[in-house]
């Protein structure tokens, strides 16, 4: 069955503690490079915003890459350092390619409909960690295995996305201050979501 939403939110308070720094630091960097400063829609910096949406198209695959590598890091004990952010930037062509694959692939379902749009989010959540620990594979075979790691278990990871849905309106009344809370709360549960998945996928028969 898996651990539950509460196991795995225990896990990721245990996880902080003593990395609540770096795990700050890498949600707000991965932040500001990939969505801070696009969506603002104005005529004034209509060129400003095609400038930040292109970065954050190139940057948001390597940094999405390093988010994952630095909360596996820290839910598996490893050492973490600042550095293990911008790990992507290694393997940057499969990261832009894995994030370019993951939006048109999405985009495509959410044509269809709304919920086979969220359901493709949740199906290809794991990629970046399975390239995290699979470097060498190509953006396709992360979408796959994550496509098959994910079967039976997508509303296990909705449920958890919605137990976090308090803090995440605590962050936005709070002006964003409760999101420096909320974020790494729920990245660290999910990088645990993703080690029980690897756990069942050992021990199944």
């Amino acid at each position: 069955m898996g651990k539950t939403n509460s196991e795995l939110k225990l896990l990721a308070k245990e996880n902080l503690s003593g990395n609540w720094g770096i795990a700050i630091a890498a949600c707000v960097i991965t932040w500001l490079l990939t969505a801070a400063f696009t969506g603002n829609g104005t005529k004034d910096n209509t060129q400003l915003e095609n400038i930040m949406s292109l970065l954050s198209l190139f940057l948001t695959g390597p940094m999405n890459f390093g988010l994952s590598n630095v909360f596996l890091k820290i839910v598996r004990s490893e050492p973490t350092q600042f550095n293990d952010l911008f790990a992507g930037f290694s393997f940057f062509l499969k990261t832009f390619l894995l994030h370019v694959v993951k939006y048109i692939f999405v985009l495509l379902w959410l044509l269809l409909f709304i919920i086979p749009g969220i359901i493709a989010i949740f199906r290809y959540s794991m990629a970046y960690y399975i390239m995290v620990d699979n470097p060498e594979i190509s953006a396709l075979e992360a979408i796959r295995q994550s496509k098959e790691m994910m079967a039976g278990h997508k509303l296990r990871l909705f449920s958890l996305w919605l137990s976090f849905i308090g803090w995440f309106l605590l962050g936005i009344f709070t002006f964003g201050l409760g999101l420096l809370y909320a974020m790494p709360y729920y990245e660290a549960a999910k990088a645990n979501f993703y080690e029980d998945l690897i756990t069942m996928q050992e021990t199944a028969p």
